[in-house]
């Protein structure tokens, strides 16, 4: 019985540091969209930091669909319902924000050598902003109820 509470205790650790590696992932993708979203960016540091960002963007959200996600299910299969009810009720918006930001990065492949097109994708990543920041909230929800309650629980 001891050996299963170290197993759990040593898994869920494991799924904390998945977390938390992927958080601070997270802070570089806000760094880099602070870094080109602002009024001050001429048009040929814009091109050059673009690129930068959607890799982060793309790592991301890859991270999140097929690591942090599927822990957190995992995580709720073994402790509650609810935990899955909440997984299953957020995933649609998680998805939609994925599309919306692929859909970004695409298009951003497709932009980045037109010149004319700098105001249109920077209009676009003000949208991006928007739909991060609701993702943002839904992720910080997954983790608060889904892994930090459970963790907890795991400990004592």
């Amino acid at each position: 019985m001891l050996e299963q509470v170290e197993n759990s205790r040593e898994h869920w650790g494991d799924v904390n540091n998945i977390i938390n590696t992927w958080l601070e992932e997270r802070q570089e993708l806000i760094r880099l969209y602070s870094s080109i979203s602002g009024d001050k960016v001429s048009k040929a540091e814009f091109a050059n930091r673009i690129d930068t960002f959607c890799e982060v963007l793309v790592d991301y959200l890859s991270a999140g669909h097929f690591e942090v996600f599927t822990e957190l299910e995992n995580e709720a299969r073994s402790f509650d319902t609810r935990g899955i009810q909440l997984v299953q009720a957020l995933y649609p918006y998680l998805q939609q924000s994925t599309e919306i930001a692929l859909w970004f990065n695409d298009r951003c492949e497709q932009l980045k050598h037109s010149d004319s097109h700098f105001e249109e994708i920077r209009s676009e990543l003000s949208y991006l902003g928007e739909s991060l920041t609701d993702r943002f909230q839904l992720e910080d929800q997954l983790i608060e109820y889904v892994h930090k309650s459970h963790v907890f629980a795991v400990r004592h």
